[in-house]
């Protein structure tokens, strides 16, 4: 007598997803979505002619949707540090949830800016707009705290597999990412742009980033504030692999480098200098 049985399944590509979904599910997939919502935002863009502050209507929904899903898959990866048992935790559902939610609330106001033609940013045309504009702000503060929470709990954690430098630099990423993202985002919010010495107008700016080439830009500091919290990490990792002789001082020198350039292009921003002219 025969016996059927069924083919192996074969195990799961190891690939950049499959990783970030093992580590946390719900933010792989959120930065994905995220992806995937690139698509419909650019070919509304081929279609449609109306500006804002000269440029398509439609590039601000894209760029927030590209920095949602390198957060999201930030924040996933950063779990795959932690003990499982993390995510169960309060401060572990909150890392999850309130980027979830924030995430999709931030993003319905872009696209309905987008959808009316009207700025996003320091719209003050009507009460509806200003109490929106108000809420992304409270919003964006709690994306940041999200940040913090996660690096105390990498801090606090006591996997001894993970290697100190590398905690080391997890823990600063978070940390000095989302302390100097709030600062540059208090000036940000304190004005009426993001130039400083230029003309009020996003045309001929860099390719892709679009940062203004007259006058400052505070949107240089804000991405290289914001960006530490995958560039630290990036350097750990580096570090940890070279196998220096003193790969904690290494990590505080390139955590000390981060932070100093984006203090550099924070003051270049408000001396009225482009990043690049």
């Amino acid at each position: 007598m025969t016996t059927l049985t069924s083919p192996l399944r074969a195990p799961a590509p190891d690939t950049l997803w499959t990783r970030l979904h093992a580590h946390q599910p719900h933010l792989a997939r959120a930065a994905l979505l995220c992806l995937l919502a690139v698509l419909p935002c650019l070919g509304a863009m081929a279609y449609d002619p109306r500006t804002v502050n000269d440029i398509s209507v439609w590039i601000k929904p894209v760029k927030f949707l590209v920095s949602l899903a390198l957060y999201y898959a930030t924040l996933a990866w950063y779990f795959g540090h932690l003990p499982a048992a993390a995510q169960r935790s309060g401060t572990g559902r909150f890392v999850i949830a309130v980027p979830l939610v924030v995430g999709l609330l931030e993003m319905a106001w872009l696209l309905a800016a987008a959808v009316q033609g009207v700025p996003a940013h320091y719209n003050r045309s009507g009460w509806i707009w200003m109490l929106a504009y108000s809420l992304a702000g409270v919003g964006a503060t709690l994306l940041i705290v999200a940040m913090l929470v996660q690096g105390v709990m990498v801090a606090r954690s006591r996997d001894a597999a993970l290697h100190p430098a590398m905690r080391r630099a997890l823990v600063l990423g978070a940390w000095l990412a989302g302390l100097a993202t709030l600062g540059v985002t208090a000036v940000l919010a304190a004005g009426s742009g993001h130039w400083v010495g230029g003309p009020p107008s996003d045309a001929h700016g860099l390719p892709l980033l679009g940062w203004a080439r007259q006058g400052g830009d505070l949107r240089v500091s804000h991405f290289f504030a914001l960006h530490l919290h995958q560039a630290l990490p990036l350097a750990g990792w580096l570090i940890v692999r070279s196998r220096l002789a003193r790969p904690l001082l290494a990590v505080h020198l390139a955590a000390a480098a981060g932070l100093g350039w984006t203090l550099f292009t924070f003051v270049q921003a408000l001396r009225g200098q482009p990043f690049i002219g």
